[in-house]
């Protein structure tokens, strides 16, 4: 027999553990509106069956954040709706954790920079499924056709590319069109040429013309083959597998000293380019000069010109020689008469101290030059 308590304590942890639940739900469901997310969109212009609100988005495989939204662009932008735009509008929430906890400015900043290296927005298909997740790839080749957006979009953009399904079609399509220009007639005229080739050919090889060129073809195989086989041996080569990984750092260094170098490159290219037109400037000048009647005129006096220098070189060689002859008979002269001009050096030293002397007398006593002696010394008074 049940007693009323254990009514209340059934009825308690029922009531308990439907409030756990629910607050376990609030918890794992309600925590993504507590945290950060940027927001990001791109357009589509082509269908998105399968991509629902909720969808990863990927970045090389990475989960950065998901599908929030999905609308057409004309429902969100007048100005969409006013050029009939019909694309499909897709806003993602993008974790800013997962780029190491950017402010909103600098992931700006940073999306812009990668949508310069490349980066877009492609549809991919998550397995069999046929469910799809947006994928943030980097496309070196990236089209310039991509979508026209003629209005301002509220938050970051960042361009699209049609998934590898579309293009797939947009392939098949194409091939089944061409094939569907082709009427029965042409198939049957192609399919006629094909065989008078194939017979011309057949005919052709049962020649003697044509034994001669199989017997050449052969040849030309069976060296093929020896040249191959060679190069089988050469690979096998034990000096080959270390050449190899040495080429390849050898490369990779080359590679290494242009990247290095690129700046260096291409200022030299820059200056090589700027000498080349001076070179071609000054070209351009002599030609100018060259083929002015002046310069005929000039070149024609230049050879009497030259006659005149080499006479002048001449008669200066001449007197060069005369010069040296006579120094020669100078040096003789002093040589014979060193003892002469070395009593003349001293007698006109004499002479000259005799002038000194007399110059100081004159400035000391002037009248002593001419009246007589000079007067007494005076001395001074002694006390």
């Amino acid at each position: 027999m049940i007693r009323k308590n254990d009514y209340f304590k059934l009825g308690a942890f029922i009531i308990g553990g439907t409030c756990m639940i629910v607050a376990v739900i609030i918890i794992l469901g309600a925590g993504r509106y507590f945290e950060t997310t940027y927001q990001v969109e791109t357009y589509f212009d082509e269908s998105v069956n399968g991509l629902e609100i909720g969808s990863p988005v990927k970045l090389r495989g990475v989960r950065v954040g998901r599908v929030s939204a999905i609308d057409f662009v004309s429902n969100i932008y007048d100005k969409a709706r006013e050029q009939e735009h019909r694309y499909v509008y897709v806003l993602c929430d993008i974790n800013p954790d997962m780029f190491g906890n950017l402010d909103k400015d600098e992931f700006n900043d940073l999306v812009e920079r990668e949508i310069g290296h490349g980066l877009r927005v492609r549809p991919t298909t998550l397995g069999l499924t046929g469910q799809l997740f947006l994928n943030f790839v980097y496309d070196k080749n990236a089209p310039t056709n991509v979508l026209k957006v003629d209005w301002t979009p509220d938050d970051t953009y960042i361009p699209s590319e049609p998934s590898t399904l579309s293009r797939i079609e947009a392939a098949v399509t194409a091939i089944s069109e061409t094939l569907s220009s082709l009427n029965k007639d042409d198939i049957s005229s192609i399919i006629k040429d094909v065989k008078s080739i194939v017979g011309a050919l057949n005919d052709f090889m049962h020649t003697e013309g044509g034994k001669e060129a199989g017997k050449r073809m052969i040849g030309l195989l069976t060296e093929a083959k020896n040249l191959l086989a060679r190069a089988n041996e050469l690979l096998a080569d034990p000096a080959t597998e270390r050449l190899l990984p040495e080429a390849a750092r050898t490369l990779t260094a080359i590679g290494d000293i242009t990247t290095r170098s690129k700046d260096d490159i291409v200022a030299s290219a820059a200056d090589a380019r700027q000498a080349i037109a001076s070179f071609k400037r000054a070209s351009d000048t002599m030609a100018r000069l060259l083929a002015d009647p002046r310069m005929d005129k000039a070149m024609g006096q230049i050879a009497p010109t030259l006659e005149n220098v080499a006479k002048a070189s001449n008669d200066l060689t001449a007197s060069v020689k005369k010069v040296h002859a006579l120094v020669n008979r100078l040096n003789g002269v002093v040589a014979s008469e060193e003892a002469n001009i070395h009593a003349i050096m001293e007698s006109t030293r004499e002479v000259m101290e005799n002038l000194r002397e007399l110059s100081g007398d004159a400035k000391r006593y002037p009248s002593g030059i001419f009246f007589g002696k000079p007067p007494s010394k005076a001395t001074p008074d002694t006390q």
